[in-house]
């Protein structure tokens, strides 16, 4: 067909998804001449090594084509020239950014220069793609520009499944669950979660890795680890799981009872940790879910972040407190988007998000092309279409707040007893699973009197899943056992 083959290939992408293993996997699978070398080994202090290094790198390769040649960190090596402006006495055009530069010209030259048709191919990899100098990036240099993305959830199961033969795992552990629940992690640090739950198993004792030490370990790396000299009084712990409660008892009723897609809650706890007093995680919902989010999963959404707030109306009346203060921060930001960004509220209103006449901060450097408009050029500003905006989103955002506010005390005052066993229940154990909410919800259904809550013997204590839980350790145990 007459083609050539591509002269270079870029993997770009965040640190820890596996740029360098790609290399590694092409080394051993391209049965030719593989020379690895890092970018910031061409930065010497002697003037013109670096620019000597790549001649006799590409040297090598020519002499043994075809070959492949990777410099990892490349934005060592190529960060964009700045030339000189005023005087070459300026401090920021040195003899060291002189050397570089050279260094960067010998690369281009070596790339694709007078001299073509070498049989080389060229392998690099950046997480700072936007460093890079233009002219390398060029077509006939950078044929390839490959992004090496964070993995989906499936991609997530199978580096666990990997990394989980390296140490000694219970059967009991599902790792599907951790793979769905973590989204934007990369392999490195899906690796770091099996060595940190590897040594939490180690300091309790455990014969193998349980769910348990999973959990512990998943906690310690996104929030950070227990924080022993912190203890709340016990007013403080009330309000902590009031408002926590309150959020992970809204998501349960709302699938419930509107048939919401929602995220389920996984557990609740008010034990300190990082820096944070308590946490409530939950399940996540497959990927398309949040592509296409539709305005009411959106509305119900906002439901539970207001739920915390709305719970403590229940339990404390109107002696409200800054422990849910996060949650509405989200609550406010979500309902401005739904407003503004995504326009889902009817009737339809023209917004403009971020407003037309407030310029964004841009990067401050050397133009890349006829980037900007007009007003830019002449530091003009855009005239707003309509100079009531923001007070018009303000009235509207408040509005859609109120009434989603009204709506979830309401449904929690239908469930009042249910909100106050669980209340009791996280303040007696200091964690709590979503599967224990789910009984609670359905041995106090709606319209149950609190006071029957209030009237037993030891409200914190759950005696109809203590028998089950009994069950599962016993079976848990005789897996590990065999």
């Amino acid at each position: 067909m007459g083609i050539k083959p591509p002269h270079g290939v870029l993997l770009e992408g965040p640190p820890g998804c596996g740029k360098t293993l790609v290399a590694k996997a092409i080394a051993g699978e391209a049965s030719v001449p593989f020379y690895q070398m890092a970018g910031s080994e061409f930065v010497e202090v002697l003037v013109g090594v670096g620019s000597a290094r790549i001649r006799d790198l590409f040297k090598r390769a020519k002499v043994n084509k075809p070959s492949v040649i990777f410099i990892d960190e490349i934005d060592a090596l190529a960060t964009r020239r700045q030339g000189i402006f005023r005087e070459s006495k300026d401090q920021l055009y040195n003899a060291a950014t002189q050397e570089r530069e050279t260094t960067l010209n010998q690369l281009l030259i070596e790339l694709d220069g007078f001299d073509t048709g070498k049989g080389v191919i060229f392998l690099g990899a950046t997480n700072r793609m936007d460093l890079l100098d233009p002219a390398l990036l060029r077509p006939g240099r950078f044929d390839r520009k490959i992004r090496i993305r964070p993995p989906n959830s499936k991609g997530r199961l199978e580096i666990l499944k990997v990394h989980s033969r390296k140490v000694k795992l219970s059967d009991t552990v599902d790792l599907s669950t951790y793979a769905n629940n973590l989204p934007g992690w990369t392999g490195a640090k899906l690796a770091q979660l099996l060595q940190e739950a590897a040594l939490v198993a180690v300091r309790k004792g455990h014969a193998a890795i349980l769910q348990s030490d999973m959990d512990n370990a998943v906690d310690r790396l996104t929030v950070g680890p227990k924080r022993i000299g912190i203890e709340l009084s016990q007013q403080g712990q009330c309000r902590r799981a009031t408002a926590e409660v309150g959020t992970a008892l809204t998501s349960h009723l709302l699938r419930r009872v509107e048939n919401a897609k929602v995220e389920r809650c996984d557990r609740v706890s008010i034990h300190p940790r990082g820096q944070t007093l308590s946490q409530v995680v939950f399940h996540r919902l497959d990927d398309e879910f949040y592509m296409f989010e539709r305005r009411p999963q959106l509305l119900h959404r906002l439901q539970v972040l207001l739920g915390g707030r709305a719970a403590e109306e229940v339990i404390f009346g109107r002696n409200t407190s800054k422990a849910t203060v996060s949650y509405l921060a989200d609550a406010s930001w979500l309902a401005r988007k739904i407003i503004t960004v995504w326009d889902m509220e009817n009737p339809m209103v023209v917004h403009g998000e971020p407003s037309p006449w407030r310029k964004k901060v841009k990067f401050v450097g050397p133009r890349l092309d006829f980037e900007g408009s007009l007003y830019d050029d002449y530091d003009l500003i855009e005239p707003p279409v309509n100079f009531k905006l923001d007070d018009d989103v303000a009235k509207r955002t408040e509005e859609l707040l109120r009434d989603m506010y009204g709506n979830t005390v309401a449904l929690l005052h239908r469930h009042n007893a249910a909100l106050l066993k669980t209340v009791k229940v996280l303040l007696d154990q200091k964690e709590i699973s979503g599967d224990e909410i789910d009984l609670i919800l359905d041995n106090y259904p709606a319209e149950t009197p609190p006071s029957l809550v209030l009237e037993e013997r030891n409200p914190g204590s759950l005696p109809f899943f203590e028998e089950k839980g009994a069950q599962k350790n016993e079976l848990e145990y005789t897996m590990l056992s065999s």
